[in-house]
């Protein structure tokens, strides 16, 4: 059985948002890493299955300025049967996948961007099976408090069917931003010190796809049979842009996942859990997976929020706590043109003319100098221009 929260208080916090490395703060984020190490061998939990029920949904994002709202180019919709066994055994099987088209593409995602996250990522985070973000520092591995900066943020107390949970914010940012690690917040239950909730997105040094701009993760526990924080709703967004045409133009992958149908200490066999971490069942029994709802239905009151970009949220606290430093994975200063016709193009009198730009910004896109030239070879002459 979960305990559904009913009513959210924000009280008074116990610490300043400023005071990074307080006594008060790092002595939670010791318990939390303690505690996050003695539920993986807690023998009241040795298994677990359940449902997943999945969007993920590709948009796209253009115009100057990039200020419109995302369009909605192709939507899947996704079933999965999730198992996991102590300590940290993951296995998740799609049972059901259907998808509609918008816009022409050939969109491929990685296998992982097809499931959800289990054990809060472990002790180092990975993404895109490792193309787009590998071996991050988990803030609440071992040593967590050696890497990572803490400080507390509000109390929150989450009013359940049978009683209340006092759950901390604490801030997270890491010593260094020079390292690959994430920044964010992440909520803690006072009392057993278990991880509630996590929010964050990652420093540049954590990016490996050069066309990554930001990755932004929130991860929900719920607590189950009075006692376990599993997963229960969970959101991925990661935007790309181009890295060498400087074409007002982002991609978006947004993944969104419910989990719940719980069922505990099955007995699942060690062998069950082999090969491959997400599978899938054949084409033919996926696609007679039988749906409640038509896709168009089933989407709708998931894709108008998406288009409104709604982890803004998390960017902007995320902002907050990493100050001036940019977290996007692009390069500020780059080599870019807006077409391929500011590269070469043919007119009567430059003739045959060759060109090259490039695009300094500074962090967030607030601010960005732009700068172009190019040569005739039928005028012999260069022309160039300078923008703001």
């Amino acid at each position: 059985m979960r305990w559904c929260a009913v009513l959210l208080l924000l009280l008074p916090a116990t610490g300043s948002a400023q005071d990074w490395n307080g006594d008060s703060a790092l002595a939670l984020a010791r318990r939390a890493i303690d505690r996050r190490a003695q539920a993986a061998v807690d023998t009241a939990l040795r298994d677990y299955k359940a449902q997943a029920h999945g969007f993920l949904f590709f948009l796209g994002q253009f115009g100057e300025g990039l200020t419109e709202p995302p369009r909605l180019i192709k939507a899947d919709q996704l079933e999965l049967e999730v198992y996991w066994k102590a300590p940290a055994l993951s296995k998740q099987r799609i049972i059901g996948w259907r998808d509609r088209t918008e816009l022409p593409t050939d969109i491929n995602y990685h296998r992982d961007h097809l499931g959800i996250v289990q054990n809060n990522f472990g002790r180092a985070i990975r993404l895109g099976e490792g193309d787009e973000v590998r071996d991050v520092p988990h803030p609440l591995a071992p040593g967590g408090t050696e890497v990572y900066d803490f400080a507390l943020g509000d109390t929150t107390a989450i009013v359940l069917s049978e009683r209340a949970v006092r759950v901390v914010e604490l801030r997270v940012r890491p010593k260094t931003f020079a390292q690959a690690a994430i920044v964010g917040t992440l909520f803690v239950d006072v009392e057993s010190a278990d991880l509630v909730r996590m929010a964050f997105n990652f420093t540049p040094k954590a990016y490996l796809d050069p066309q990554l701009e930001d990755v932004s993760i929130v991860l929900d526990n719920a607590l189950w049979e009075g006692r376990f924080w599993l997963p229960f709703r969970q959101e991925v967004e990661i935007r790309r842009r181009a890295t060498w045409l400087d074409i007002p133009a982002r991609g978006i992958i947004r993944g969104r996942w419910e989990i719940d149908g719980y069922r505990f200490n099955l007995g699942l066999a060690n062998s069950w859990f082999r090969g491959d971490e997400i599978t899938a069942l054949p084409k033919v029994q996926r696609d007679s997976f039988p749906w409640r709802t038509p896709l168009s239905a089933a989407i709708q009151n998931v894709a108008e929020p998406v288009r409104e970009n709604d982890l803004q949220r998390v960017r902007a606290e995320v902002s907050r706590i990493a100050g001036r430093r940019a977290l996007t994975g692009l390069k500020r200063q780059r080599l870019g043109a807006r077409a391929l016709s500011e590269l070469v193009h043919v007119n009567r009198v430059e003739g045959l003319a060759v060109g090259a730009g490039f695009v300094w910004r500074t962090p967030n896109d607030g601010f960005e100098l732009r700068g172009l030239g190019s040569y005739g070879f039928a005028d012999r002459a260069g022309k160039g221009i300078l923008a703001l």
